[in-house]
């Protein structure tokens, strides 16, 4: 282990100055690249419920005499993943058809200069610019803040004194610099930090995280109070006064911020969600400090809640406590005003917040992607309506749906199911990473024969993402079913030329467009079917041929390997073990797809035939592709009846490794 940094006090050690290199440097990749987890935060039931929160403080205000038009600021905006989902829970959710919806302003904030820029250029962004309901600023977490916004104006706390204000702040105060106190037998102490690296020579090299990373603590004796703020000392003292032995995160500078904005005569209200303790029963002698691919720390709410109740107002917290997660709407009613003025803001704080947790929608998401194998349309749908329309639900769940509309098992209400993906996509924001969700829901909207409506969402999202060669071959596949050929051919070749090796387009292209003439054709068409592929059992030299093509192309088909007489025992048998399955005791047939069955067998005859299951052709190939042992896994018989759909494409066992690339250079395994 390297040493990084010697014992210091925790509000002078290094790890604030590297998070802030962290995210400027960053940008928007900090989350385009899942580098900072916002799936917790930044979701739809999330956002849900702040809206709700936030529109009942806009109502009181809306009811107060004079009432100035309120501001809502968002601080760390990071991506703006959560500001748009947010304000379409607002607008759309939120107030009913007959009632008209408060003005207000929402300022989007952060401290990185890079990523006020990048909201600017966001298509999805560009209406409620427009509308004068969204703004944008830099913003810093400190003690005399100053928003700067991209206008080139410059906005203070005292600006706002007069204006209700919502400041939003999701997974933000958790890596604002902090102190940190040691209490044991009633005594305050300094806690000092030692900061270790696995990596030598860390502080010299690009900082792309912080693994590797570990603290050791110290403490030593104050020399005067703890921090020169009369009311944080006040509180730490009172702090001491419990009995035990705990540690105390101090956040002096986000404590400051907010107290900025206090001296108001407008009410203010603060929803925050955080790694954080709301409860001092809570303190303990753990680490506050999170090594990961992202640096945070465990924040103290309670410190929060005593400068809201110091100013006549009033707090609402979960009531099962979270310290990974706990969220709070701190409410203030003015100067000379009290929380009878907010009866809406504070009931709806209590309610809304009372079973929340927003790692619901997050585990779902992760329960879906790691467990879930098969659902029915049915649940599909009540998953996403519980996240609330959250896209990266509904596309969790994408995968399920093709399935079960491959194999046909059941016949989906197709109207809700494209009312149910369109509200998902409405909800999507581009974080700065590849967009593929339009890609999966036209292909979707392909799948249930709503061919314009599939037309009219790619063409929306090349105009807002860009050309790509999977967006234009999926623009071509909708075009050939519209019957639109030569402008189909038109983004196929667009897609190929950006990318010359896209398989399905260079496929495409060769069924639909690259066909040789027609007496060419006639002259040179095969007798049979891949008639390259193909040689028969009952040719001497089967082994020889079946191993060549098998190297040169990976698959060989060879005609009549089992008997016609064998066949009609295998029928006879297998006729027997459906109408007889009761008596057989093997279990019933499983229904696997449109008219395609799973039929237990017993490993005997006719089905106990080496012919059948070891044919010494077939075991000369495996040999050849797997080595001198290969295993019989299973055997079974999977039967087809007539008029089936096409089976869905699928493999009988997963790939060893995530990436193909590793993939196609092993052996078989």
């Amino acid at each position: 282990m390297g040493v990084v940094q010697k014992l210091t006090p925790v509000k002078d050690s290094i790890v604030w100055s590297l998070l802030h290199r962290f995210y400027q440097e960053k940008g928007p990749e900090a989350w385009s690249k899942e580098l900072v987890p916002q799936g917790s935060t930044a979701n739809c039931y999330t956002a849900d419920v702040y809206a709700a929160i936030a529109a009942d403080f806009l109502r009181d205000c809306a009811a107060m005499d004079g009432a100035q038009r309120p501001m809502i600021i968002e601080l760390g905006g990071g991506s703006g993943r959560f500001a748009w989902q947010f304000l379409n829970r607002l607008l759309r959710y939120q107030f009913s058809k007959d009632e008209s919806v408060p003005e207000f302003t929402y300022m989007l904030t952060d401290a990185a200069e890079r990523n006020v820029h990048n909201w600017q250029s966001k298509r999805r962004f560009r209406s409620l610019i427009d509308d004068g309901k969204l703004q944008f600023g830099q913003l810093l977490v400190e003690a005399e803040p100053v928003i700067k916004t991209a206008g080139g104006d410059t906005i203070t706390p005292a600006d706002l004194a007069g204006r209700p204000v919502i400041i939003i702040a999701n997974y933000l105060f958790d890596c604002i610099p902090s102190d940190m106190f040691r209490i044991r037998d009633h005594e305050i102490r300094r806690v000092l930090v030692g900061i270790e690296s696995e990596t030598e020579g860390f502080l010299d090299q690009p900082l792309t995280g912080f693994e590797g990373l570990s603290e050791t603590f110290a403490t030593r004796k104050l020399d005067g109070d703890p921090t020169g703020h009369p009311a944080i000392d006040a509180i730490l003292q009172k702090y001491a006064e419990r009995e035990g032995d705990f540690y105390v995160t101090v956040p002096e500078e986000s404590f400051r911020f907010l107290e900025s904005f206090s001296n108001r005569r407008a009410p203010m209200m603060l929803l925050a969600g955080d790694l954080a303790y709301s409860d001092p029963n809570d303190f303990d002698l753990e680490s506050p400090f999170i090594f990961d691919s992202y640096f945070a720390h465990y924040t103290n709410f309670d410190m929060f809640a005593e400068l809201f109740r110091s100013k006549a107002g009033k707090v609402a917290f979960e009531r099962l406590k979270d310290r990974d997660f706990s969220c709070g709407a701190f409410i203030m009613p003015g100067d000379g005003s009290t929380m009878d003025n907010l009866p809406m803001t504070y009931k709806s704080a209590q309610d809304k917040l009372k079973e929340f947790n927003p790692y619901d929608a997050h585990e779902l998401c992760d329960l879906i992607k790691d467990t879930v194998e098969e659902a029915s349309f049915r649940q599909i749908f009540a998953w996403v309506r519980f996240a609330k329309f959250d896209p990266s639900v509904a596309q969790a769940c994408l995968p399920m749906v093709f399935t079960q509309l491959q194999q046909g098992h059941q016949d989906p209400d197709r109207q809700q199911l494209f009312q149910i993906y369109m509200e998902s996509y409405r909800s999507f924001f581009p974080d700065g990473g590849d967009v593929s969700f339009d890609v999966a829901l036209a292909q979707m909207l392909l799948a249930i024969q709503y061919n314009e409506e599939a037309l009219e969402l790619i063409e929306s999202s090349l105009e807002e993402f860009g050309p790509k060669a999977t967006r234009l071959y999926v623009k071509a596949l909708i075009l050939l079913r519209l019957k639109r050929k030569g402008q189909a051919r038109k983004a196929l070749e667009q897609a190929l030329a950006m990318e010359p090796d896209f398989g399905p387009g260079i496929r495409l292209m060769a069924e639909h467009f690259a066909k040789a003439p027609a007496e060419v054709a006639v002259a040179e068409a095969p007798a049979t079917p891949y008639e390259h592929l193909r040689v028969d059992y009952t040719d001497v030299d089967v082994r020889t041929k079946a191993r060549d093509i098998f190297a040169r192309s990976g698959v060989v088909l060879i005609d009549n390997l089992i008997q016609p007489g064998l066949l009609e025992e295998l029928r006879v048998a297998y006729k027997e073990a459906v109408e007889n399955w009761q008596n057989a005791g093997l279990g019933k047939p499983n229904n696997v797809g449109d008219k395609r069955f799973t039929v237990p067998i017993r490993m005997q005859a006719p089905f106990n035939n080496p012919a059948l299951f070891a044919n010494p052709v077939i075991m000369d190939l495996l040999t050849t592709a797997m080595g001198d042992k290969p295993i019989l896994n299973a055997f079974g018989a999977v039967v087809t009846r007539k008029n089936a759909r096409m089976q869905h494409v699928h493999r009988e066992h997963p790939l060893l490794f995530a990436e193909d690339a590793v993939n196609v250079v092993l052996p078989t395994y």
